[in-house]
């Protein structure tokens, strides 16, 4: 131990100060090497450093940008598209007959449809249906095996819609039908009216000069009934009962045959 002139405070000799011990020395070397080459094997020959990401990385992120630019231009050039074709229609007023209530339900059905710009709006009324003219299809399958007779006396409702191209619309649709149904026992009869919201779409081609097919598929599932439940009880002529559950159209396809003034 050595003491500073004129200060008096003692101060360590470097001899008095062992060196470290070579085992720790060559622990430390040899812990560093390893941890080093720990890093070189885990990143495939080049250190990982925080933050910056691998060549295959940027290679998924430039071609993930790449995949959404196009969709996004794809939509975007569609949507002018539509705009424009749809800004250059004049309004257009038409009167249409559905062919499926004529031809097939022996009964009748008028509408009429306007369209300005990508607005259509629809009215429509038919009578007469006797939906037993195609009983595989147009009745369900306790129906059938009830032997019910159902007829559409009337049905009636509007739409409004929205206008895709010059000839593609869809409409959501308010429908009301009343119906007459019997059973077996046609002297005891159900006469009550349904209720409908759903959706339809449709498609225009243009025949000669203003006259046009319109192809449709529209779903009119029930929302309220004048039943109470939405059931009735029909009698049998062997004493028995049916329980009749309100009929529902659900899916309906037609075609329209119209004329554009």
């Amino acid at each position: 131990m050595e003491v500073g002139h004129g200060s008096g405070i003692p101060r360590p000799s470097s001899a008095t100060v062992p060196p470290p011990p070579r085992s720790l020395v060559s622990l430390g070397v040899t812990g560093s090497v390893k941890s080093l080459a720990g890093r070189v094997d885990a990143g495939g020959g080049t250190e990982r450093h925080p933050g910056r990401i691998t060549d295959q990385e940027r290679s998924m992120s430039i071609r993930r940008s790449l995949r959404l630019a196009t969709i996004a231009s794809v939509l975007l050039l569609g949507l002018s598209f539509t705009r424009v074709a749809a800004a250059h229609e004049p309004d257009r007023l038409s009167v249409m007959a559905g062919m499926t209530q004529w031809t097939i339900f022996r009964g009748g059905n008028l509408a009429l449809e306007y369209m300005h710009g990508r607005l259509v709006l629809e009215v429509s009324h038919g009578q007469g249906l006797d939906l037993n003219q195609l009983p595989g299809l147009a009745l369900t399958g306790d129906e059938r095996a009830a032997g019910a007779r159902i007829v559409v006396p009337w049905t009636t409702g509007f739409g409004v819609g929205y206008r895709i191209t010059e000839h593609l619309h869809v409409l959501v649709e308010v429908k009301a039908h009343h119906y007459r149904v019997s059973a077996r026992d046609r002297n005891d009869e159900l006469d009550y009216t349904t209720f409908s919201v759903g959706p339809g779409v449709f498609y225009t081609f243009q025949l000669y000069r203003g006259v046009f097919l319109e192809p449709n598929l529209r779903w009119w599932p029930n929302v309220a009934s004048t039943l109470d439940g939405d059931h009735g009880r029909l009698r049998q002529p062997d004493g028995t009962t049916y329980d009749h559950a309100a009929h529902d159209f659900g899916l309906f396809a037609n075609v329209n045959l119209g004329w554009s003034f």
